[in-house]
């Protein structure tokens, strides 16, 4: 517990929201009418995996093998590759792909506009950790001016 607590805020966002995203492909995502005639219409709930939920599913494992690979292992990653850029591209993506799963699914239920908040609490995150990385070391006000004396 202790060394997740040492993670950035973005990081832990996403290691919290994605597994639970993920976790959400197993609930009613939509509710489709079915016409039985004259026996009636029932309504029957659907989970998350379809076509684009499982390609949703795919994304949000990727996005959280690979944080966890950069953050709480010690695998050596190629330092060529600018990885905080590349979880924000996938935590984009997640985000983009439930919002499509949600807007084209028939019968969508409420549960799967909450979800898509899941989503957007993993590209929240990878964007944070984005935005961390691209900090610079210290302030721009911070730095000594080279050159610019006072006249006193």
């Amino acid at each position: 517990m202790a060394k997740f607590k040492a993670l950035s805020r973005g990081i832990q966002l996403v290691l919290v929201a994605g597994p639970l995203l993920f976790l959400s492909l197993f609930f009613t995502w939509q509710n489709v009418p079915v016409d039985y005639g004259r026996a009636g219409i029932a309504t029957v709930p659907l989970d998350g995996f379809d076509a684009w939920g499982l390609l949703l599913g795919l994304l949000v494992m990727a996005t959280v093998t690979l944080v966890v690979l950069l953050q709480l292992t010690d695998v050596e990653m190629s330092e060529d590759v600018p990885w905080s850029t590349v979880i924000l591209g996938l935590g984009a993506a997640v985000f983009a792909v439930a919002v499509v799963k949600s807007l084209t699914d028939a019968g969508s239920t409420w549960q799967s506009y909450a979800f898509v908040g899941l989503a957007a609490a993993v590209a929240v995150g990878a964007y944070l950790d984005w935005a961390a990385a691209r900090r610079a070391p210290e302030p721009l006000l911070a730095r000594k001016r080279r050159g610019i004396s006072s006249a006193a």
